[in-house]
């Protein structure tokens, strides 16, 4: 009777050989991809991601600048250190820094341009940086780029404000337009909103935009923050919110005349950035009978 070599069959020892190879190649290739650090998805998680990044509007005037506001994300980490940079387009020349600081991941917020900053007709782009405790920055792709692009148009001579109003941020500011989170009627939970967002510097006059005198100056935590309220010369009641703590510069049964500081823009109370929340009522703030209108048209025309 035939038997077969005791190290089994030629085909098993064959088998065997290239089950061999195949394990040696795969192992090469894993070193390799490690090395070269083809694993970017793993990578990826471990490192901040801005998510939504919105500049608005896309177009504006000269002497304008539009609202950005942003959302970055990194699972496990609370805060990243965050800055904007505005460079023109193409020649790539910086124009603006904006240093956001600490800022809480996996939470929207809008910024605050520097005092000052005046841009001329042209293409700009906006672009995002991030770096968490680790070291670790931002990741770019083609859907959270980290980058946006704006255009300033050339504007023309600006029409004088009417007589006895003035707008009532005294500085370079961003007023956001109809339909936008930040305007009159927008949803918020349980209510709607009852004023118009003008985003600008931290510290920005705030000024009365018509002679009047104050009823209001309250603390609000949570909610509106520090804030005023100006009984008008046109029978118009006005509400300031969220202004910087210690920045309130006038007091109840103060008479003021327009362009009279009020206080500074800030963000206490419930704001995600330094903005002043403006709103204009008819009949008399918070009384029977009084009820809130969009101020939106009043500012446009006070310069805005």
């Amino acid at each position: 009777m035939h038997q077969a070599p005791a190290g089994g069959s030629p085909r098993s020892g064959a088998d065997a050989l290239v089950m061999s190879r195949r394990l040696r190649v795969a192992a090469a290739v894993l070193c390799l991809a490690g090395t070269l650090g083809i694993p970017a998805a793993a990578d990826a998680a471990l490192r901040p991601v801005a998510t939504s990044l919105t500049v608005w509007p896309r177009a504006v005037t000269a002497g304008q600048v539009p609202a950005i506001s942003l959302k970055i994300v990194e699972p496990g980490v609370r805060t990243v250190r965050a800055r904007l940079v505005v460079l023109s387009q193409p020649r790539q020349d910086p124009v603006a820094r904006i240093d956001l600081g600490a800022v809480r991941t996996g939470r929207r917020m809008t910024a605050a341009w520097p005092q000052g900053v005046a841009l001329p007709a042209g293409r700009y782009l906006v672009r995002v940086h991030a770096q968490d405790a680790q070291g670790h920055t931002l990741v770019r792709r083609a859907h959270t780029s980290g980058r946006l692009i704006f255009t300033v148009n050339p504007g023309a001579a600006a029409a004088a404000p009417p007589v006895g109003y003035v707008f009532p941020v005294a500085g370079p500011h961003t007023t956001w337009p109809a339909g936008s989170d930040g305007s009159f009627g927008a949803g918020r939970v349980g209510h709607q909103h009852e004023g118009q967002d003008i985003a600008a510097a931290a510290g920005t006059p705030v000024v009365a935009p018509v002679g009047g005198t104050v009823t209001a100056v309250r603390y609000q935590a949570g909610g509106a923050g520090w804030y005023v309220v100006l009984d008008g010369t046109d029978g118009r009641d006005y509400f300031f919110a969220h202004c910087t703590a210690g920045s309130v510069g006038v007091a109840v049964g103060m008479p003021v005349a327009a362009g009279t500081p009020l206080c500074g823009v800030g963000m206490t109370g419930s704001a995600t950035g330094p903005h002043l929340h403006f709103e204009i009522w008819m009949v008399g703030w918070r009384v029977p009978g009084g009820y809130p209108i969009d101020p939106l048209p009043d500012l446009l025309a006070w310069g805005g």
